[in-house]
């Protein structure tokens, strides 16, 4: 029937639309076996928050199962570096090059050709120590199981924050300039918000009130980082997706230091 004709064309979609999330975010070889048409790859952002149930806890058992025979920071440490081999360093490599282009520019053109390059410069590593050791050193030094509730929970949590980027910002680059060749699309359907805050929210429910805290955090940083762009460079780039979530992630690590423990 017509109507079953246009389920099974919606299931297809989002079926697509999430095996391109996961092929473009993570380290997955799923295009080795499936063939994804590119223009779900325009939507890939807006499932962050789904890819973030599996970096999430992967990530949280790691450091879980480790933290059994290890000192917790070496745990963590070890976990830090899993998560970046699990997604191909992409969202670090992103940090750096948020933080060279703002660190360096002085114009928005300038920003912008500075985070294009790819080689790094002081404030890309500077950045990234700096980040990495607030990762490590906020979750070392908690007890280990709320390491591990804390690493499930801001993990989708900011995913989720950091994709509403392209809903408030336009691209800043063109296609043919995008690294992976690819613009996001800026108005998707109410639906795409709908399941991207069902999964980025619903962890908070397994660690109540600290989930909420870490909300807060993640969104507030999201909105300073928001004016930031809007102001310097007028829009957002891949790069400055990577750097969002993973400040929006640190950030809220924070919030349970100080809220919670």
């Amino acid at each position: 029937s017509r109507r079953q004709r246009q389920m099974c064309i919606r299931d297809r979609y989002y079926t697509y639309d999430i095996l391109a999330a996961f092929s473009a975010l993570t380290r997955l070889p799923i295009w080795r076996i499936v063939t994804i048409p590119k223009e779900h790859y325009q939507r890939v952002v807006y499932y962050w928050s789904v890819v973030g149930w599996l970096t999430g806890p992967l990530t949280a058992l790691v450091i879980l199962g480790l933290g059994q025979f290890l000192p917790v920071t070496l745990a963590v440490t070890i976990g830090f570096i899993f998560r970046i081999l699990l997604t191909g360093g992409m969202h670090e490599d992103g940090l750096m090059d948020f933080f060279d282009g703002f660190g360096g520019g002085r114009t928005r053109e300038r920003i912008l050709e500075i985070m294009k390059d790819s080689h790094s410069g002081a404030y890309a590593i500077i950045g990234f120590v700096s980040y990495a050791a607030l990762w490590i050193g906020l979750l070392g030094w908690m007890p280990l199981e709320a390491a591990f509730y804390t690493v499930m929970v801001g993990d989708p949590i900011s995913k989720f924050v950091a994709s509403n980027l392209p809903r408030l910002l336009k691209y800043a680059r063109n296609e043919e300039s995008a690294k992976m060749k690819v613009v996001y699309e800026d108005r998707p359907h109410r639906g795409l918000f709908i399941l991207a805050a069902h999964f980025g929210l619903l962890p908070i429910s397994q660690w109540s009130p600290a989930g909420w805290w870490m909300l807060l955090f993640s969104a507030l940083t999201f909105g300073l980082l928001y004016l930031l762009m809007k102001r310097r460079v007028n829009g957002y780039t891949g790069d400055c997706l990577g750097a969002t979530f993973l400040l929006c992630e640190v950030m809220s690590y924070l919030a349970v230091w100080i809220f919670i423990l």
